[in-house]
């Protein structure tokens, strides 16, 4: 039998990697509605039409997606597969963070490669991927391979909750909390971008590269019912702070404490000459969570969460209002 090559070589090594779908798949052979048998969610995976999971009576299944594109969100000159591995899976875990008392089930995924990267780079980027997702604990459910002139992924990651926490339930008299870094990330991309030697900056290259998806602290909003509402800080603290406002229909009168300014962000931003600020409100991919709650919950978003820094309030109106900056604060946009 000739040996496959080429895109059937690569697909059997993910099959290979990943073998959950190649048993499951002879187990529940000719059955239109395999029984709920096997250990975790997973009961169909890689190398059929679809993945096939399970839920339990009383959850629900929660869906998303996000993706990482050659030029857009890194340069190949500053990135290795095990990095795009790690960073694909973490952003996707995050959104799964920001939706409250959830936990991950499964990811698909997709790249595309162009012929330089389809074989010893894909290999390092399924190995880091499959290590990524057992730490996380998160089953491979299968995905799709194609060529492509640059490097692109994407990821759809499913999990499941009771209960979940909107954007959008924040109203006037609201705490706005940020948990997590602020501006790391943006300043880790510059380093990167201008090509300087890590040496003391590395902290900030790691925030870049492997942002923390802030699940256990989601959950346990979600759980309490601290957030009247919540997201994650993926493109910046002004713009998640303008989608609360614009979708709750308040105003948010932000102010930051120096408390939101990590040592190494302040050091970094001393030394090129700009206001730490600046990177807390505008850098994105932090990966962190924003949230709303009532006035009266504060002692316990205190007591539960002591890294939660209170970043404003809402009131009536409308927009954003940042008290005693008076500089431009750049917004991301994908186009």
């Amino acid at each position: 039998m000739k040996k496959a090559s080429g895109e059937d070589a690569l697909i059997e090594h993910m099959e290979r990697a990943f073998p959950v779908g190649r048993s499951q798949r002879s187990r529940h052979r000719q059955r239109t509605m395999p029984p709920c048998s096997g250990r975790g969610p997973l009961l169909l995976g890689p190398g059929d039409d679809a993945a096939v999971l399970r839920t339990r009576p009383g959850y629900r299944l929660i869906a998303t997606v996000d993706e990482m594109c050659e030029g857009a969100h890194f340069l190949d000159r500053f990135s290795t597969p095990e990095l795009i591995a790690g960073k694909l899976l973490r952003m996707n875990l995050s959104d799964l963070a920001a939706m409250g008392d959830a936990r991950p089930l499964a990811l698909l995924t997709a790249a595309g490669l162009p012929r330089s990267a389809s074989g010893a780079w894909a290999r390092r980027f399924i190995k880091a991927l499959r290590a990524e997702a057992r730490r996380f604990r998160v089953a491979v459910a299968g995905g799709n391979i194609s060529r492509s002139s640059d490097k692109h992924f994407a990821m759809t990651l499913l999990g499941e909750c009771r209960g979940f926490v909107t954007r959008y339930g924040a109203r006037p008299g609201d705490l706005v909390y940020s948990l997590g870094p602020l501006g790391l990330a943006r300043a880790g991309l510059e380093l990167l971008m201008s090509g300087a030697a890590r040496g003391k900056w590395g902290e900030l290259i790691e925030a870049f590269w492997r942002p923390r998806p802030m699940l256990a602290e989601g959950a346990l909003i979600g759980r309490r019912g601290l957030a009247s509402a919540m997201l994650d800080n993926s493109d910046g603290l002004y713009r998640s702070l303008g989608i609360i406002a614009r979708l709750s229909g308040c105003r948010v009168r932000a102010a930051l404490p120096g408390g939101a300014c990590s040592p190494v962000l302040r050091r970094w931003a001393a030394s090129r000459k700009k206001d730490w600020r600046l990177y807390a409100l505008a850098g994105g991919e932090d990966y962190g969570l924003v949230f709303c709650c009532r006035a009266t919950r504060a002692a316990l978003v205190g007591r539960l969460l002591p890294g939660a820094v209170l970043v404003g309030e809402t009131a009536k109106g409308r927009g954003v209002e940042v008290e005693g900056y008076g500089g431009e604060i750049p917004v991301f946009e994908h186009f």
